[in-house]
């Protein structure tokens, strides 16, 4: 009697266990070990949007990028700043200085339209406006603003890191000099160069991604018989990208 006593109220959570369940799901509540539905939950991607890959970063997500390496042999620094627009689509801007005399600010868009199994397909439309100038008695200032196109891929090697290559090209505008204090806009729409870019991105901690950059610039001098000063020119830079 007494084990009979005992197994009664086990019998009884047993039989209402069903109907508990059946009305957590109808009220929407969520019960372990799935989502309110029944279903298991997908695991978290540990490759997420970033400014370092082909990837949109989401709407409303703000990413941003520190880093700096060596152009040629000078050293440059730069810092992006990326907004998550819906559809697929970031408006990000990025100042990047060499030996803080040389400064190339751009503002433009990304979009990611296409994804082939793990990895995204993007592109950059981006504008431009570099600049250089010395202060003495006079002001000698010069300047170029251009734009630039680029598609690009990248999609993960690991459960943590990824890699993006990319092809771009920079077509000039105008430029605007200044000389002894004398400034001039001079129209000159040309192709001025071709970009190559290969970026591995790698997860570092939750919030932190490092990134290794390497840029081939190549003006279109370079392939003209008259060259004499202008060459292939590499960048290096390395640096730490979080979303937020």
């Amino acid at each position: 009697m007494v084990g009979a006593v005992r197994a009664w109220p086990l019998a009884l959570a047993l039989s209402a266990a069903p109907a508990a369940v059946a009305h957590a799901e109808e009220a929407g509540a969520p019960v372990q070990g799935g989502s309110a539905r029944g279903e298991v939950p997908p695991l978290a991607s540990a490759v997420h949007g970033s400014l370092w890959s082909t990837e949109a970063l989401g709407a409303g997500n703000v990413a941003m990028s520190m880093g700096g390496g060596v152009a040629v042999l000078l050293p440059f620094y730069g810092v992006e700043i990326g907004v998550g627009l819906p559809e697929g689509f970031d408006l990000v801007g990025r100042y990047e200085t060499v030996l803080g005399v040389f400064h190339y600010p751009y503002l433009g868009v990304r979009w990611m339209p296409v994804e082939i199994g793990s990895w995204r397909l993007g592109a950059r439309l981006l504008t431009h406006y570099s600049f250089f100038g010395i202060k003495t008695d006079q002001l000698n200032f010069t300047s170029t603003f251009y734009l630039s196109a680029e598609g690009g891929i990248s999609g993960p090697i690991t459960d943590e890191s990824e890699l993006m290559f990319a092809l771009g090209s920079e077509v000039d505008v105008f430029e605007y000099q200044v000389v002894d204090d004398q400034g001039e806009v001079m129209g000159d729409v040309r192709y001025d160069a071709t970009n190559l870019r290969a970026v591995f991105l790698t997860e570092l901690t939750d919030d932190l991604d490092g990134y290794a950059h390497f840029k081939l610039r190549i003006p279109t001098e370079t392939f003209t018989y008259e060259a004499t000063s202008f060459y292939v020119i590499p960048f290096l830079e390395i640096g730490g990208a979080w979303t937020f």
